[in-house]
């Protein structure tokens, strides 16, 4: 029996959602039925996003616990629920690099988003979750360096520690109704009006970091021969958010072409 992901009366907030992944994520969700709540750090593109998919603009720093439960408090007073959290919002390019040049603020402000921003956030939708008593979603994005390092000792640290954060709490609140998941992505392009080079041998310059371009120029080992589009990594937090997914917790969902198949 054909079965479609329907999220409709769902309400979902994705982190990080202004642009790129993110942006890739909150479009499929929307495309589900689900009443899209798009935040991000940047109040631009943000409002620009929200517009785009007619769903609702919360800018948001994640680093910032009390503006998180604020958010969510928000969400819940404007639309009666939060059923299904996406902690995307991260960072990187920056943040990395050799493990003698890194400064103690790049290293505090990578895991303060990618680390910090992902327990506010899972801390802040588990309190009204419960206090719902409708079970929920919860999904972490992670990266397939959380268990495939190269990019660097900040980013690859950063998305394990995602990744047992997302265990932990599926272990926790497995019982109540609420799953946690984490989707991994892999080489994903987010350079909107740029197309993806169709070679896959070729060498990529995106940050000027060495060890970020090696791992972006590893496209050539991807057995699909391709990058992948954020719609995809979305594609993967949907089936997760979705009823069909009711017995899946606690998993560590690659998306990535099959990269970590080499």
């Amino acid at each position: 029996m054909a079965k479609e992901i329907d999220l409709q009366g769902k309400v979902a907030l994705v982190t990080g959602s202004g642009q790129g992944i993110g942006k890739g994520i909150a479009t499929v969700l929307s495309e589900c039925g689900a009443t899209v709540v798009v935040s991000d750090l940047n109040p631009d593109t943000t409002a620009a996003t929200a517009a785009e998919l007619g769903a609702a603009a919360l800018p948001l720093d994640v680093t910032d616990q009390d503006a998180f439960d604020a958010a969510i408090d928000q969400i819940v007073a404007d639309h009666g629920s939060l059923d299904i959290l996406v902690n995307n919002a991260g960072v990187y390019r920056e943040y990395g690099g050799g493990i003698a040049d890194i400064t103690p603020e790049m290293w505090r402000v990578l895991w303060s988003v990618n680390v910090d921003g992902v327990f506010y956030g899972c801390q802040a939708a588990a309190r009204v979750m419960l206090a719902a008593g409708n079970g929920g979603r919860i999904v972490n994005i992670a990266s397939t360096q959380a268990v495939s390092p190269g990019v660097g000792v900040t980013y690859d640290g950063s998305k394990a520690a995602v990744l047992q954060i997302t265990r932990a709490l599926a272990l926790e609140l497995g019982r109540t109704g609420i799953t946690v998941n984490a989707v991994a992505p892999g080489a994903t392009w987010v350079n909107p009006g740029d197309p993806p080079p169709l070679d896959p041998n070729a060498t990529i310059q995106l940050t000027g970091n060495g060890l970020a371009d090696a791992v972006a120029n590893r496209i050539a080992r991807i057995p699909a021969g391709r990058w992948a589009k954020p719609e995809e990594i979305g594609n993967a937090v949907a089936f997760v958010c979705s009823p069909l997914a009711d017995y899946i917790n606690g998993i560590y969902l690659n998306v990535d072409g099959g990269w970590l198949t080499e």
